[in-house]
């Protein structure tokens, strides 16, 4: 029995519709002799998802395709998360050395400036020292004066000449210790600074290198984060469907117990069980008799009859003779006949386009009972056909 097929959610994309042949390859919908697509609602949904409809048969390739694209961009973002961490080691060094090198520079900008100072303020000194001791030396006696002057005046002299000349000696050594104090401070400077300016060239392109890498790791966030909001809406809406289908195996197994409950209430006709004389529809089994595991659902359902090929209209003949019991809409089953033949056997006969026989009538083997049609929960013309003891499926293939 197939299910009529549901629209699934709009993101449900054109391009796994070529992946759907391959899924739906792998899937029992069966055919009859004539290519005529037929399966049953219960042997589907006891499969997979995908048996149910290519809807859900694309649904799930989709969900597939979401979960293969989000594991690459996850990938993708983790790759970058590791590679900004890695700059952000590197770069945390880098940054705490070119603050070093920059105070380091300050410093020795502030030594350099005060040295200047220094020598210039020495270099005033002298100058104004010999400015004076050229003042005083116009002003004073020449040589010859000196030599006439009593002896205790040239002493004075004499004494306050060497004076001056060691003082200023001493002020050219100051100058000339500043000067080259000077020179070093500021040739240091130099090589500070080149190392600075290397150390923030290299600290500014790691900081480029991570900020490239949070923009290319916000549009990957970004879409992981859309990858994953699809997988969710596209799982509540396989999830909906699950509870579909959940609801309609219950009333569908609601309707066959009741029907079971049915004949064995209305008790049976004298009359043996055996093969049956005619085969209800040329076509061959599509879904046969038993379990099935429904990979969604997650648990075995039972597959109570054999599914038939044929296609829209072909007659359905009576398995064995016997008397009409139910002729009539039977909920999933759609239009459905269900014949005593006898001895606690009974068939049953589902998806019927049109009935042909009423309850009460007695038929014969190989008589027109039905055509076969997609009634009920079914999305293609097929037979289901059932064989019942004492109300209970069995595999009707042994009677057939």
């Amino acid at each position: 029995m197939r299910l009529r097929s549901r629209p699934i959610a709009a993101f449900v994309a054109p391009f796994v519709v070529a992946l759907i042949g391959a899924m739906i390859g792998a899937l029992a919908f069966g055919s009859s002799a004539s290519g005529a697509p037929a399966g049953d609602r219960r042997s589907e949904l006891a499969q997979q998802i995908g048996e149910a409809s290519q809807a859900e048969a694309a649904a799930l390739t989709e969900l597939q395709g979401i979960r293969d694209r989000k594991a690459v961009v996850d990938a993708r973002v983790a790759s970058l998360d590791s590679e900004v961490a890695s700059a952000e080691a590197t770069l945390a060094p880098l940054a705490a050395e070119a603050a070093r090198l920059d105070a380091l520079y300050v410093a020795l900008q502030a030594e350099v400036d005060q040295t200047q100072a220094e020598l210039e303020v020495a270099t005033v000194d002298f100058n104004e020292e010999a400015a004076g001791l050229y003042r005083s030396a116009r002003r004073g006696a020449n040589y010859d004066v000196v030599l006439a002057a009593r002896p205790s005046n040239v002493v004075k002299q004499t004494k306050y000449l060497d004076e001056v000349t060691a003082q200023q000696r001493r002020v050219v050594r100051r100058i000339a210790r500043l000067r080259a104090d000077l020179e070093t401070k500021r040739r240091t400077l130099e090589t500070q600074k080149a190392t600075a300016d290397a150390v923030a060239v290299e600290a500014q392109a790691v900081r480029d290198q991570v900020a490239s890498l949070r923009a290319e790791i916000e549009p990957a966030r970004a879409e992981a984060v859309q990858q994953e909001n699809q997988e969710q809406a596209l799982v509540a809406e396989i999830q909906t469907q699950k509870g579909q289908y959940e609801a309609e195996l219950a009333a569908l197994q609601a309707t066959s117990d009741s029907i079971g409950a049915r004949l064995r209430s209305l008790g049976s006709t004298p009359g043996s069980v055996g093969p049956c004389g005619a085969r209800p529809v040329p076509g061959g089994i599509s879904s046969p008799f038993g379990n099935r595991f429904h990979p969604i659902l997650r648990y075995n359902r039972m597959h109570t009859g054999a599914d038939m090929s044929g296609s829209s209209g072909t007659p359905i003949a009576s398995c064995r003779a016997g008397t009409v019991v139910m002729a009539g809409s039977q909920g999933g089953f759609g239009n459905a006949v269900v014949i005593d033949h006898g001895g606690g056997m009974a068939t049953l006969y589902a998806h019927q386009s049109r009935i042909g026989v009423d309850a009460g009538q007695r038929v014969s083997a190989g008589d027109v009972i039905g055509y076969v049609g997609s009634t009920g929960m079914s999305t293609g013309p097929h037979l289901h056909f059932e064989v019942r003891l004492s109300g209970v499926p069995v595999d009707p293939a042994s009677y057939l």
